[in-house]
Protein backbone atom coordinates (compact mmCIF):
# COMPACT_ATOMS: atom_id res chain seq x y z
CA UNK A 1 0.00 0.00 0.00
CA UNK A 2 1.60 3.46 -1.23
CA UNK A 3 0.96 6.48 1.42
CA UNK A 4 -0.89 8.86 -0.12
CA UNK A 5 1.18 12.02 -1.18
CA UNK A 6 -0.53 14.62 0.46
CA UNK A 7 -1.15 13.10 3.93
CA UNK A 8 -0.33 15.56 6.61
CA UNK A 9 2.86 13.44 8.48
CA UNK A 10 4.58 12.91 4.87
CA UNK A 11 4.27 16.99 4.66
CA UNK A 12 5.46 17.23 8.26
CA UNK A 13 8.20 15.28 7.55
CA UNK A 14 9.62 16.41 4.43
CA UNK A 15 9.46 19.54 6.54
CA UNK A 16 11.57 18.78 8.53
CA UNK A 17 14.22 16.59 7.24
CA UNK A 18 16.26 18.95 5.88
CA UNK A 19 16.73 21.15 9.43
CA UNK A 20 17.28 17.50 11.22
CA UNK A 21 19.84 16.67 8.40
CA UNK A 22 21.58 19.72 9.19
CA UNK A 23 21.52 19.66 12.85
CA UNK A 24 23.04 16.39 12.70
CA UNK A 25 26.28 17.43 10.68
CA UNK A 26 26.50 20.15 13.23
CA UNK A 27 26.46 17.92 15.65
CA UNK A 28 28.70 15.41 14.10
CA UNK A 29 30.94 18.17 13.34
CA UNK A 30 31.08 19.01 17.04
CA UNK A 31 31.77 15.30 18.13
CA UNK A 32 34.70 15.24 15.39
CA UNK A 33 36.06 18.28 17.26
CA UNK A 34 35.85 17.15 20.69
CA UNK A 35 37.69 13.68 19.65
CA UNK A 36 40.60 16.22 17.71
CA UNK A 37 40.72 17.90 21.08
CA UNK A 38 41.03 14.85 23.37
CA UNK A 39 43.00 13.35 21.44
CA UNK A 40 45.61 16.16 20.78
CA UNK A 41 45.28 16.14 25.02
CA UNK A 42 46.12 12.81 25.66
CA UNK A 43 49.19 13.11 22.96
CA UNK A 44 50.48 16.26 25.37
CA UNK A 45 49.96 14.31 28.33
CA UNK A 46 51.64 11.57 27.10
CA UNK A 47 54.65 13.80 26.03
CA UNK A 48 54.60 16.95 28.74
CA UNK A 49 53.13 14.88 32.02
CA UNK A 50 53.48 11.53 34.10
CA UNK A 51 50.69 10.06 32.28
CA UNK A 52 49.68 8.64 35.64
CA UNK A 53 46.00 7.57 36.31
CA UNK A 54 44.47 8.40 39.53
CA UNK A 55 41.41 5.90 40.02
CA UNK A 56 39.06 8.33 42.66
CA UNK A 57 39.60 11.30 40.53
CA UNK A 58 36.70 12.91 38.84
CA UNK A 59 38.37 15.38 36.50
CA UNK A 60 38.44 15.90 32.73
CA UNK A 61 42.00 15.51 32.33
CA UNK A 62 42.36 12.33 34.27
CA UNK A 63 39.40 10.90 32.62
CA UNK A 64 41.51 11.42 28.84
CA UNK A 65 44.35 9.87 30.82
CA UNK A 66 43.09 7.13 32.15
CA UNK A 67 40.73 6.08 29.06
CA UNK A 68 42.36 3.97 26.05
CA UNK A 69 42.60 5.75 23.15
CA UNK A 70 40.49 3.03 21.30
CA UNK A 71 37.14 3.58 23.32
CA UNK A 72 37.76 7.19 23.11
CA UNK A 73 37.48 6.57 19.22
CA UNK A 74 34.99 3.95 19.62
CA UNK A 75 32.46 6.07 22.03
CA UNK A 76 32.79 8.77 19.69
CA UNK A 77 31.58 6.24 16.63
CA UNK A 78 28.81 5.36 18.43
CA UNK A 79 28.02 8.88 19.40
CA UNK A 80 28.01 10.00 15.64
CA UNK A 81 25.93 6.90 14.89
CA UNK A 82 23.27 8.04 17.35
CA UNK A 83 23.20 11.05 15.99
CA UNK A 84 22.65 9.96 12.66
CA UNK A 85 20.11 7.31 13.50
CA UNK A 86 18.08 10.41 15.42
CA UNK A 87 18.32 12.47 12.55
CA UNK A 88 17.24 9.67 9.82
CA UNK A 89 13.80 9.71 12.19
CA UNK A 90 12.57 12.14 10.52
CA UNK A 91 12.98 10.65 6.19
CA UNK A 92 10.55 7.77 5.34
CA UNK A 93 12.98 5.38 3.76
CA UNK A 94 13.85 2.82 6.28
CA UNK A 95 16.36 1.41 3.70
CA UNK A 96 18.87 4.49 4.84
CA UNK A 97 19.21 3.31 8.55
CA UNK A 98 21.77 1.04 7.38
CA UNK A 99 24.01 4.09 7.01
CA UNK A 100 23.90 4.64 11.11
CA UNK A 101 24.24 1.29 12.01
CA UNK A 102 27.73 0.92 10.43
CA UNK A 103 29.54 3.38 12.69
CA UNK A 104 27.83 1.47 15.90
CA UNK A 105 29.27 -1.71 14.75
CA UNK A 106 32.67 -0.42 14.28
CA UNK A 107 32.47 1.44 17.66
CA UNK A 108 31.12 -1.15 19.61
CA UNK A 109 33.89 -3.42 17.83
CA UNK A 110 37.01 -0.80 18.73
CA UNK A 111 35.72 -0.04 22.19
CA UNK A 112 35.70 -4.71 22.62
CA UNK A 113 39.42 -4.51 21.30
CA UNK A 114 40.20 -1.69 23.82
CA UNK A 115 38.74 -3.81 26.20
CA UNK A 116 41.38 -7.22 25.72
CA UNK A 117 44.37 -8.03 27.25
CA UNK A 118 46.93 -9.95 26.05
CA UNK A 119 45.06 -13.15 28.49
CA UNK A 120 42.00 -12.75 26.70
CA UNK A 121 40.40 -16.56 26.29
CA UNK A 122 38.47 -17.52 23.74
CA UNK A 123 35.40 -16.14 24.31
CA UNK A 124 36.83 -13.00 23.21
CA UNK A 125 37.78 -13.89 19.79
CA UNK A 126 34.41 -15.50 19.91
CA UNK A 127 33.00 -12.25 20.47
CA UNK A 128 34.91 -10.27 17.86
CA UNK A 129 34.43 -13.10 15.32
CA UNK A 130 30.46 -12.19 15.60
CA UNK A 131 31.05 -8.29 15.79
CA UNK A 132 33.50 -8.59 12.37
CA UNK A 133 30.71 -10.65 10.57
CA UNK A 134 27.74 -8.24 11.80
CA UNK A 135 30.31 -5.25 10.44
CA UNK A 136 30.91 -7.21 7.10
CA UNK A 137 26.89 -8.45 6.65
CA UNK A 138 26.22 -4.44 7.07
CA UNK A 139 28.60 -3.01 4.82
CA UNK A 140 27.43 -5.71 2.52
CA UNK A 141 23.85 -5.17 3.00
CA UNK A 142 24.58 -0.95 2.14
CA UNK A 143 26.18 -2.05 -0.88
CA UNK A 144 24.16 -4.11 -2.64
CA UNK A 145 20.64 -3.05 -1.20
CA UNK A 146 20.63 0.11 -3.43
Amino acid sequence: MEPDPQHPALSLTRALERPAQTLAMVAQMLVGLGLFVALVLKVYMLIFSDHVCEPDSQTLGNMIRCTPLLALIAHSLILVAGVRLAALMFSPPPVRLLGPLLPAVSGVVLLALSSLTLAAEWQAALILGVLFAGLGALAAAQRFWR
